[in-house]
C-alpha cells in the first residue's frame, strides 16, 4: 500500500517522537515544538489560535486607518499621501488575514501562516518606511513602537516556543535593519531599544509556554484515558465522524476515489480471570502493555482508544481491508508473545480477540460499530486469540 494513500486524512495520533531530546523536561518538550503533539491536540489548538487571530486581526484592521489622522496632523503634507498608501496596502493584507482565518477553520498550518502574516505585516510596513525615509523616520510619530507592539502581541497566542521565537527573531532582524539604516545601531538609544525587544520577547515566550502547557494539560485530562494514555471513547468517535465527513467531501467534489477506513475492535481474552487471580494492578499492567503494542503497530495517522474496560478500538484511515487484516494479525501475535510480571514474579500471558470491518459508503457509523462488535464476539466464540473480518455464524 502506498504511503500517500494513508496520508489523505489529517486527523490521527502522533506518538511521542523518539528523537525528541530525553534530557528536556516533559513540560518543555510539550511546548518546544509541535512535532510530538497529537493531531487531535493540533485540532484544538488551531481553534484557540483562530479565535485570537480573528480578534487581534480585526483590531489591527480598524486601527490601521485611524492613525492616518495622526499622520495628517503631525507629518509634512508631502509624506501623508505616501504613508497613507502604505497603510492602505497594510489594510488589504489584514483583510486577507481575516478572510484566511475565517475560511480555514481547524487547519493548524494555515492558521499559523495566517498568524505569522498578521504579526509580520506591520513589522514589514515599518521596515519599508525605514528603507524609504531613512533619517526622516524621526518625524513619523509612533512608528518605532511597532516592533515592540508586535513582539508583545506574541504573548496573546498559544504558540510553541519555536513558532514564537521564529516570528520574534524576524521582528528583531527588521529592527536591527532599521537601526542600521537610521544610524542608531551603535547609539545608547539603539542598544536600549534592542534590549527592550529582547526582554519583551522573553516574557512572550514564557507566556506562550504557559498557554500551551495549560492547553496540553486540559487536553490530556479531557481526551486521554488516564491508565493507558490512549484516546477515550468520546474523542475517538468525534474524530471518526470527522474522518467520515472529510471522506464524504472528497467524494462529493470528485477530487479522488473514496479512501477506505477500517475499524479494529479488540477485547483482551479472559481478562476477568487475570484480575481475579493476580489482582487488578496486574490487570492494569496488561492493559498498559496492550496499549503500547497498539502504539508500536499502528501508524501515526491511525487512531487508537480504550473503548471501555478491556475493550479497545483502532481506526485505520486510508487502509484497505486486506492491509488492516495484516495489522490485526501483527497485533494478535504481539499479544501472544507478550506477558506481564505478577507480584510473585510469575509471568502472566494474555491474548486478544479482534473484530475487523471496513466502513461502507453512506452507512451510519453505528452500523459499522455494531458489525465490528459482532465480529469481535464471533472471534471470542470461535476460540479467542484470532481476528474475524467477515460475518460468520456464531
Amino acid at each position: 500500500m502506498k504511503n500517500t494513500e494513508r496520508r489523505r486524512f489529517l486527523l490521527g495520533i502522533k506518538w511521542e517522537n523518539p528523537w525528541q531530546p530525553r534530557w528536556l523536561p516533559a513540560g518543555l518538550r510539550d511546548t518546544l515544538n509541535g512535532k510530538h503533539h497529537s493531531r487531535d491536540f493540533d485540532y484544538a489548538r488551531s481553534d484557540y489560535l483562530r479565535t485570537r487571530v480573528l480578534f487581534v486581526g480585526l483590531a489591527f484592521t480598524l486601527l490601521a486607518p485611524m492613525w492616518i489622522l495622526v499622520d495628517y496632523l503631525l507629518l509634512p503634507l508631502e509624506l501623508v499621501a505616501e504613508v497613507a498608501l502604505g497603510r492602505f496596502l497594510l489594510m488589504l493584507t489584514l483583510f486577507g488575514v481575516l478572510y484566511s482565518a475565517w475560511k480555514n477553520q481547524n487547519q493548524l498550518n494555515r492558521i499559523r501562516n495566517t498568524l505569522a502574516a498578521m504579526l509580520l505585516a506591520p513589522a514589514v510596513f515599518y521596515g519599508a518606511l525605514v528603507l524609504i525615509y531613512g533619517s526622516q523616520m524621526t518625524s513619523l510619530v509612533g512608528y518605532s513602537f511597532i516592533p515592540l507592539l508586535v513582539i508583545a502581541f506574541l504573548s496573546v497566542f498559544p504558540l510553541t516556543l519555536t513558532e514564537s521565537l521564529g516570528i520574534g527573531l524576524l521582528v528583531l532582524l527588521i529592527q536591527l535593519m532599521a537601526l542600521l539604516t537610521t544610524g542608531q545601531l551603535n547609539s545608547a538609544y539603539g542598544w536600549q531599544d534592542l534590549w527592550q525587544l529582547v526582554t519583551v520577547l522573553g516574557i512572550s515566550l514564557w507566556a506562550n509556554h504557559s498557554q500551551v502547557s495549560t492547553l496540553m494539560r486540559l487536553y490530556r485530562q479531557a481526551s486521554m484515558d488516564s491508565l493507558t494514555g490512549l484516546l477515550n471513547r468520546g474523542v475517538l468517535l468525534q474524530q471518526l465522524h470527522e474522518l467520515i465527513r472529510q471522506r464524504n467531501v472528497l467524494i462529493e467534489n470528485n477530487d479522488e476515489p473514496a479512501s477506505p477506513i477500517c475499524l479494529l475492535m479488540f477485547d483482551l481474552d479472559r481478562f476477568k480471570r487475570i484480575n481475579d487471580t493476580y489482582g487488578h494492578s496486574v490487570g492494569d499492567l496488561a492493559l498498559q502493555v496492550f496499549a503500547q503494542i497498539l502504539r508500536t503497530e499502528l501508524r501515526k495517522n491511525d487512531l487508537a482508544a480504550r473503548y471501555g474496560g478491556e475493550e479497545f478500538i483502532a481506526v485505520l484511515p486510508g487502509t484497505p481491508k486486506s492491509d488492516a487484516a495484516q495489522v490485526a494479525e501483527r497485533i494478535r501475535q504481539q499479544c501472544e508473545n507478550s506477558s506481564v510480571t505478577a507480584h510473585d514474579g510469575q509471568q502472566v500471558s494474555f491474548t486478544t480477540s479482534i473484530g475487523l470491518t471496513e466502513l461502507r459508503i453512506d452507512e451510519e457509523l453505528d452500523e459499522a460499530l455494531n458489525r465490528v462488535d459482532t465480529r469481535l464476539y464471533a472471534a471470542k466464540h470461535q476460540g479467542r486469540n484470532r481476528y474475524i473480518d467477515a460475518n460468520v455464524p456464531t
